[in-house]
């Protein structure tokens, strides 16, 4: 934003600071920008419009504390420590945020939060040997380094002396991390040695290191130094990376320069992607396990230590990795203090928003044009001739997105693009020269015609495609193409192609504005360098052909997650359908899982609860194959199906199996017909009080597909058998058809029934194969879990809900009797069916209120690790590289 405009932004927002509300109006805030612009010049309506929305962010924006599982032995502490201390670092970060115009009430909610955690760490002033150990679940890209630099600088304030933060795995995630803390805590860049961030603010108090944003911890650098802990006056903060020789290397630093002293220091350890690098989860298991005795090792050294681990996924390695439940409560490092589940401030764009049923941002941009040049499954000796399409494409949006911002005044804005398509470097160089290659044609025919008039500049073939590319993608966005063209060379000419991995020729993402004062334009083409913790501010467009069986490694992949104040709409994502898919079903997965949360909190569960909770969790047996996928072994799993949906979202397609299981249905539905009770139902064709006996027939007859785990057989009748001992012995059948169809509808006879099919988009699975996966691993669409239940219970489970858009889930906890599904689905990758009668598919929603107390029954899943190996081994071998190669 220009100078001009910051002036009226600034002034504005002075007046509207003033006014001490939660939220202020969109038409005060104009009126407020229209006042301040007539005092100081003539202003366009589109800079007011643009300076009224910046500040609306800036105000309107909420925070929620988020739900915390706290052990029974925990004694508040802060309160009464607070009037005695000295609340230096704090208060001088806060002061930071504020210059960095993060809406205040999000800092308002970050100083709630971050106190809420150091309330349940111990007070570092207490005598004696302790030990504290809790976990922060919070969201990718949402703000987690930020929470726990204002822990940091908390816990400094009120006497933690040694600080270490362990920073990921890679090189250049500790050197980012290092300098959000330099500018977040230390005040001074620590490879430069000059002063920034916080220190701009005050320097009267200077944390000492012995870490630089370029160097890690190394014990030679830190013997030349020449001082112990003890030493020092003010605290010691070290951030490293999680390696074996690193960790080994400062455990015998402490100890032989610190010898008497380190007793008498109440530590912190921050372990940031605690999920990441643990027991199981590399190819060497040995190693893992020893960075894990590393860590336990380096907290022993203290008598008084703290340690708290950040993960972006609920479904973290510490609660689903251990052998049974027994061996996660005895990890050292399971959180047996707290667990606080964050909420993400408003204007947070998470999976929810991009990916889920109530999905506000149509971003996604599906790809399929990728095989001859960039396949999915290739070796390092790939050397793509071209790239595709679809990535042309994604540069141009690039493109064409920063000549939007620059239009709305963002002028000295970060803008970034991520191209992920390999694991491997020699890979990622090749893409990165062609990618580099099509940008200087783009630039080329950008600075030769743009100055033009309209219609002479469109007949250049690469302007003519920027054209089409801005009508399809931004033809809604108020801005108009004369604006746009004019912009195009403003917006080509700083843009960089750079490759990030750990090869010789790769670039260091750098944003600091002492290199780049007018922002970082960037094209990033990496594999996991790019997958794994790192920012790359200002993202816009991604590019991501990768593949994955493992919820915390897509999730992480995801780095388009995060904050895009004044240009989210701008935003794309490109990727494959499977991926969309998969995304669709985490998002949807998590969010139900965090809902849990809130209703074992209402029950005043406790960090015990909350890994068991995560740990029995159905979609804990894709976490659990993947893990345990190098064993070759069956692992044994106790799942809760109370108030559980299971689908067949994955479907066998071999004929005589399709056959089979249609002559399921027509059995059940012929058996229901007759043993219950024909009923009306919007979704079909309902049976109340059908008698268990035949449903149990039903599961048994249905060829279950290996891959679908949570309709194997045997769990779900060992289920099916205990909820009849204890008398629900009575079931409602519905046999789903639509009430019209389409032209193109299938309609299948089913004994005396017609069912007009339903259209499912699918793709195969696994990719390339010939068995089908339905679109977000969901058969049912929504409501249809209603089928069965009163007019009355409906209400009640609707009214229980504050949400805006109702899921399924809510209806479960009203319901009496298990609801079967039968499903007969126009399965299509296309406009044409792939099965001429359907196919058939069936799920069931079993009654409670999941998280509303501890499950009466668990049921054990065989998890089939050597099927796993062989359809997803080279997968697995792809996200477990640290490096790339």
């Amino acid at each position: 934003m220009t100078d001009r405009l910051i002036q009226v932004e600034d002034a504005a927002a002075s007046l509207l600071s003033s006014l001490n509300a939660d939220a202020v109006e969109r038409t005060v805030i104009e009126a407020k920008v229209r006042a301040i612009a007539g005092i100081h010049g003539n202003y366009s309506e589109q800079e007011i419009q643009d300076i009224s929305r910046k500040l609306e962010e800036r105000f309107n924006i909420t925070m929620a504390l988020g739900t915390l599982f706290a052990s029974e032995d925990y004694r508040p502490w802060l309160d009464a420590a607070r009037g005695e201390t000295d609340w230096y670092y704090w208060n001088r970060y806060r002061r930071l945020l504020g210059q960095q115009q993060l809406p205040q009430q999000v800092i308002n909610g970050l100083d709630s939060i971050t106190d809420q955690i150091v309330d349940h760490l111990e007070n570092p002033n207490k005598e004696g040997e302790w030990a504290r150990k809790g976990m922060v679940v919070g969201h990718v890209q949402s703000g987690k380094t930020a929470n726990y630099t204002g822990l940091i600088n908390k816990a400094a304030d009120c006497g933690y002396k040694v600080i270490i933060i362990l920073a990921g795995t890679l090189n250049s995630l500790r050197n980012q991390t290092q300098f959000r803390i330099d500018n977040g805590f230390i005040g001074m860049d620590t490879e430069q040695k000059t002063t920034i961030g916080v220190g701009l603010l005050s320097n009267k108090k200077k944390p000492a290191y012995f870490t630089t944003n370029l160097r890690d911890f190394k014990k030679t650098v830190a013997n030349q130094i020449g001082v112990g802990i003890g030493d020092l006056k003010e605290p010691v903060i070290l951030v490293i990376k999680k390696n074996k020789s690193t960790l080994e290397n400062l455990i015998d630093w402490l100890k032989h320069n610190n010898p008497h002293n380190l007793k008498n220091y109440p530590m912190l350890l921050v372990d940031d992607e605690a999920d990441h690098a643990s027991i199981n989860t590399s190819k060497d298991g040995d190693v893992a396990t020893t960075i894990n005795r590393k860590i336990r090792e380096l907290l022993h050294l203290f008598d008084r230590s703290s340690y708290v681990g950040y993960t972006a996924s609920p479904f973290a390695n510490v609660f689903i990795d251990p052998e049974t439940a027994d061996d996660m409560l005895g990890d050292d490092l399971f959180p047996r203090d707290f667990i606080i589940s964050l909420d993400p401030p408003s204007n947070y764009v998470g999976s929810a928003r991009v990916f889920s049923s109530d999905k506000d941002l149509d971003i996604v941009r599906l790809v399929n044009d990728y095989e001859d040049y960039l396949p999915l499954k290739h070796k390092k000796d790939l050397y793509p001739e071209d790239i595709p399409d679809s990535l042309k494409k994604a540069i141009r949006v690039f493109i064409l997105s920063r000549s939007l911002r620059l239009i709305r005044g963002q002028v000295d804005a970060h803008h970034s693009m991520l191209i992920n398509v390999s694991r491997f470097t020699i890979v990622q160089s090749n893409v990165k020269l062609l990618v580099d290659e099509y940008l200087k044609e783009i630039r080329q025919s950008i600075i030769n015609y743009y100055k033009l008039n309209i219609s002479e500049a469109l007949k250049n073939r690469e302007l003519a495609s920027l054209k089409e590319v801005f009508d399809n993608e931004f033809g809604q966005v108020g801005h108009t193409w004369g604006e746009v063209q004019a912009e195009l060379k403003n917006s080509v000419s700083p843009i960089a192609v750079i490759e990030v991995n750990s090869s010789s020729s790769a670039e260091q993402l750098d944003y600091s504005r002492k290199n780049y004062p007018l922002g970082r334009n960037v094209i990033a083409v990496g594999g996991m360098s790019l997958s794994r913790g790192l920012t790359l501010e200002g993202l816009t467009v991604s590019y991501f052909l990768r593949n994955s069986v493992m919820y915390d490694t897509l999730m992480q992949m995801g780095r388009w997650f995060g904050y895009r104040d004044g240009y989210e709409e701008l935003c794309r994502i490109y990727m494959t359908a499977e991926a969309e898919s998969w995304y669709a079903h985490i998002s949807d997965a998590t969010d139900e899982l965090r809902e849990e949360f809130r209703r074992m909190k209402a029950a005043g569960m406790s960090p015990k609860d909350f890994g068991l909770c995560v740990r029995s969790h159905p979609e804990s047996l894709i976490v659990t194959a993947r893990n345990k996928m190098r064993t070759g072994t069956h692992v044994l799993r106790q799942v809760s199906l109370e108030g559980r949906l299971v689908e067949t979202s994955i479907l066998l397609s071999r004929p005589e199996i399709v056959q089979q299981n249609f002559a399921s249905v027509k059995a059940l539905v012929s058996d229901a017909d007759q043993f219950g009770s024909k009923d009306d139902a919007k979704a079909g064709y309902l049976w109340r009080d059908v008698p268990v006996n035949y449903v149990l027939q039903f599961v048994e007859r249905f060829q279950n597909h290996p891959a679908s785990q949570l309709t194997e057989k045997r769990p779900i009748k060992d289920y099916v058998e205990w909820l009849a001992t204890e008398g629900t012995d009575k079931w409602d059948v519905v046999l789903v058809t639509l009430a019209k169809g389409e032209e193109s509808s299938i309609a299948v006879p089913v004994g005396n029934f017609s069912v007009i099919t339903s259209k499912r988009k699918v793709t195969r699975y696994p990719e390339g194969g010939k068995d089908i996966a339905l679109n977000k691993r969901r058969v049912a669409s929504r409501g249809l879990e209603k089928a069965g239940l009163s007019g009355q219970e409906i209400t009640k489970a609707e009214n229980n809900y504050t949400g805006k858009n109702i899921p399924d889930y809510v209806y479960r906890g009203v319901r009496n009797r298990p609801l079967l599904m039968l499903h007969i689905l126009d399965c299509r990758t296309d406009d044409n069916p792939l099965f001429e009668q359907g196919i058939t598919a069936y799920g069931i929603s079993f009654p409670g209120e999941a998280g509303s107390r501890r499950p009466q029954k668990l049921v054990e899943y065989v998890v089939n690790t050597v099927w796993w190996k062989n359809e997803y081994l080279e997968f697995l071998e792809d996200e477990e590289e640290s490096e790339d190669e």
